[in-house]
């Protein structure tokens, strides 16, 4: 581990203000003022005091990973009875803008989960401390390549990633055949899945009365529909910013072609209006949705959410993004990252705590209660994490996922934006031009300021 003690005396000093206030934690106050003191440079958790961090997350909230939480936080504190973990639980919808108010506030957690729309802005509000910092540079060399490309900034690993969860498509086999489609053969090219979702949606309604939609794209007003918009521009061949970061996003006819599939797909009711991933994975799990692209950690979600376990299994497959204009299955690292806070008190605790949730022994938990892949070299390798062929399909999605181009801070505030074309399109009966010509004066003016 790096030794973040050789920070200046001067900034130390000035950490010891924030850290008299920092949240989580009622013990190992007197750290840095021994350090000063020159009794001794080594942290108190080091010493044997005991210590309590603060980890600011979502996982420990959400009915899908709270199991997977609770037991990788009993695993550290087992293996590091110094140090106790107090829980910052807070809902995924506020999280980034509660992380940065208690920052700025002097009341930072000393761990705190991101994705790559959060760390931007984490970075650019300097609540992150560089991994370099803190993390041995053997964990760093180990990243998968496409991950550590997206917490990169200015040469500094700004966050680790925990679990990459790119989006895979999942198709249910019932509705395939239902609808005069072999359920063994998913789509393999975007106009094929086009196409599979057009005759889903045309079944109607199921023996309930329910509505059956063809496929789930997300329409909601969040970053996350933004996400996914961008995902939809790439396979049809575009890109958000240029090499220098200048928003290109209109440029070429990625974008309106990635419209004029939204507007087909709501306004010929083949995917639901204005949903939100919230409301589409229930549905895919009760049988009301042919096809939905999302993360690794879906198995789990639809199992739950189907109330038959491991039995719905039978009913679905998963398969990569089927091949657009790219001529490549074309997806996004959507990863949980972990960050060690600047205005934390207990960063070698805190650089335990991340050090072990990317470890082997914590991956193999997450990955057996979750599906979760591995954002490390050398773990997703494993044969426990290859397991089976759910395993390969994440694993084989990984070669082709893209770092989000999420270095501007400024960048969640530009993919909120950008859903306004969805609502234009689908709900304004404007034209994806006239959307465009709306709304990307206003996220490229987010860039300039």
């Amino acid at each position: 581990m790096k030794a973040w003690r050789k920070l200046a005396p001067v900034a130390a000093v000035l950490s010891l203000s924030m850290a008299i206030t920092a949240c989580g934690s009622n013990s190992g106050s007197g750290t840095e003022a021994n350090t000063n003191a020159g009794n001794t440079d080594k942290p108190a958790e080091t010493a044997g005091a005991p210590v309590e961090i603060s980890f600011a997350n979502w996982i420990s909230v959400e009915d899908g990973t709270k199991e997977a939480y609770n037991q990788l936080i009993a695993e550290f504190e087992k293996a590091n009875p110094n140090i106790k973990v107090k829980s910052i639980g807070i809902p995924f919808a506020q999280f980034k803008d509660q992380v940065l108010v208690s920052s700025a506030g002097g009341n930072p957690p000393d761990v705190t989960m991101s994705n790559q729309n959060f760390t931007p802005a984490f970075v650019g509000a300097q609540v992150a401390e560089p991994m370099n910092n803190v993390l041995d540079q053997a964990i760093l060399d180990d990243i998968v390549d496409g991950s550590k490309a997206g917490v990169t900034f200015d040469d500094k690993v700004m966050a680790m990633p925990w679990a990459p969860h790119p989006s895979a498509l999942f198709w249910n086999k019932k509705l395939f055949e239902k609808a005069g489609l072999d359920p063994e053969k998913p789509p393999t090219t975007w106009d094929e899945m086009i196409q599979y979702a057009q005759k889903i949606a045309a079944l109607g309604k199921d023996e309930n009365g329910t509505s059956i939609y063809g496929i789930g794209e997300t329409g909601a007003s969040d970053s996350y529909t933004g996400n996914m918009l961008l995902r939809m521009t790439y396979s049809y061949g575009g890109k958000f910013t240029d090499d220098s970061g200048a928003v290109v996003y209109d440029q070429g006819t990625a974008l309106k072609d990635s419209l004029l599939y939204m507007q087909n797909l709501i306004n010929n009711k083949i995917s639901p209006k204005g949903a939100a991933m919230a409301d589409l994975r229930p549905m895919f799990a009760t049988g009301a949705l042919g096809m939905i692209i999302d993360g690794d950690f879906g198995r789990t979600n639809f199992r739950n959410m189907s109330g038959k376990g491991a039995e719905f299994d039978k009913e679905w497959g998963v398969t990569t993004v089927p091949v657009g204009k790219t001529g490549r299955s074309e997806t996004f690292f959507t990863e949980h990252q972990l960050v060690v806070t600047a205005g934390g008190k207990n960063k070698e605790a805190a650089s335990k705590l991340v050090e072990f949730l990317v470890s082997k022994e914590a991956m193999g938990i997450y990955h057996k209660l979750n599906g979760v892949m591995s954002a490390r070299k050398s773990i997703s390798t494993l044969p426990e994490m290859n397991e089976d062929d759910y395993s390969k399909v994440f694993n084989e999605q990984m070669k082709t996922a893209s770092p989000l181009p999420s270095k501007n801070p400024k960048f969640d505030n530009a993919m909120k934006t950008s859903t306004d074309m969805i609502v234009m399109v689908t709900e304004g009966g404007k034209s994806p031009d006239e959307a465009i010509a709306t709304v990307m004066p206003k996220i490229k003016e987010l860039y300039q300021k």
